[in-house]
This record gives C-alpha cells, structure tokens and sequence, in this order.
C-alpha cells in the first residue's frame, strides 16, 4: 500500500489510502472546530481569520492566524523532509511520517487534558498541533499519489467532480441523443475514466462521513473523541512499516 508512489501505484491502491485518510481528516477538523472553534485541516479558515483580524486592528490575533499557517506549512515541510531522508525501502518514511502524524494527535489530547482552559491562546496552542498534523498528512498523501490527491480539504475534490460531471454530460449526450445541447462541443465526447470519479466520490464521502463522526463522538467525549483517527494512523503506520519490512531482501551469509 505504501511501496509505490505515483504513476506506480493501483487505483485501488491510491482509492483506499485516500478514503482512509480523507476520512481522517474529516474527523480531524470538525473535532477539532468542536473543541477549539478552529478548522486546521486546511490553510483557508487561517487566512479568513488572519484578514478579520487586522482588519479589526487585534494584531496579536492575526500573527497566531500567521502562525497557524505557518505550523500547517511546518508540517508539510517536516513530511516532506522524512520522506526524503528515511533511508531504505518507500515504504519506511512513509510509516515514520505517519508514526508523526499519531505522536501530534496524541500530544493534542495531552495538551487539551492538560490545559482544561477557553483561553485563546490554549486553544491556539491545541489548534498548532493539529495543523501541523494535517499539513503533515497532505503533504504524505501529495507525494504518495504524486500530486493527484488531497485528503484534508473538499474544495478541490468538488471542484473535480463538477469537471467530471461536465464530461460525463457530453458523453451521455452523445451517446443517447436524448439530453439537450448546452454549448457546441469544441472537442469530441470521450467517455471519462470511472475510476476517477470513483476515488473522488470516495474522498468526498469519507471525508464527510469523518466529519460527521468526528463532531458527533467529541459532542459526547470531548478530547477523547481523537482517539479515533489516532488509532487509524497508528494502523496505517504498522502497515507501512510492514511495507517496508516485505522490501528488505533477506540477508545473505
């Protein structure tokens, strides 16, 4: 699952790993908008919040806005880093990326135990670590798939099925010659590839049905609602720990 990267890999491959992380980081933000009032699995709420911000003149708010961006960027960047300097098999800097990604979800619910506070600047402490984790899952999963999937934000999966769906249109029409023009086709009508709308809609809805857990169980066990996606990362750590195991030839005497 964690041998391959980009072109190399199965659609099944990259449909699995994406619905698994998707899901959690679905989970991930609206747990965290739960108990901290933020999302951290994207950069957007930040910027959003970091104009509000100094447009009402409250200027230390917006530099932690800044330096929730730049935690998120920090996270990419330590991703980016283990998977290019882990010697050995693909497969191993991917489980000790992931091994990071579990470590921040566990030192999230520490600190969220620890503080038991409302105070902004506790709940910007927690809202840190878990953008690091995320900027550290989007970039794994970026370079896992080279570049052709995003667990941690909807936008651009939307934004890909509205493509698809425009293609999907034009073939139907072209097909059945029941549905009406919209525009004359200034390329001919190809049949799309399902399994790309497959593994987006498999974004999509894992990434919404984590979102909806997510909120639900920290609704009712607060803090300890992030158990959840750490127990699946720390899953797909040993898997890809494994991975890595399967690609060391044996020893020879």
């Amino acid at each position: 699952m964690f041998s391959h990267e980009g072109p190399l890999r199965t659609p099944r491959q990259n449909t699995v790993v994406a619905g698994s992380l998707a899901a959690i980081g679905g989970f991930v933000n609206s747990s965290g908008f739960v108990i901290i009032g933020s999302f951290t699995s994207h950069v957007t709420g930040s910027v959003g919040r970091l104009g509000s911000n100094l447009a009402n003149g409250d200027s230390s708010a917006a530099v932690f806005a800044l330096l929730l961006i730049g935690f998120f960027f920090a996270g990419s960047f330590v991703s980016a880093l283990i998977l290019e300097s882990t010697p050995g098999p693909i497969a191993r800097g991917y489980g000790f990326a992931l091994l990071a990604e579990g470590a921040l979800l566990v030192a999230f619910m520490v600190v969220a135990g620890l503080s038991q506070s409302t105070h902004p600047h506790a709940l910007d402490a927690q809202a840190a670590i878990l953008c690091s984790a995320m900027g550290l899952q989007n970039a794994l999963i970026t370079r896992l798939s080279g570049a052709v999937i995003r667990t941690t934000h909807l936008t651009g999966v939307v934004t890909d099925l509205g493509i698809e769906a425009a293609r999907w249109y034009r073939w139907h029409r072209r097909k059945l010659k029941i549905l009406p023009p919209l525009l004359p086709g200034r390329t001919p009508a190809e049949r799309p590839p399902l399994g790309r709308i497959s593994l987006l809609y498999t974004i999509f809805f894992a990434f919404v049905g984590g979102g909806i857990a997510g909120a639900v169980l920290t609704l009712n066990i607060s803090r300890w609602a992030m158990i959840v996606p750490t127990a699946a990362v720390l899953t797909s750590t040993l898997l890809a720990f494994r991975n890595a195991a399967k690609e060391v030839p044996p020893a020879t005497s």
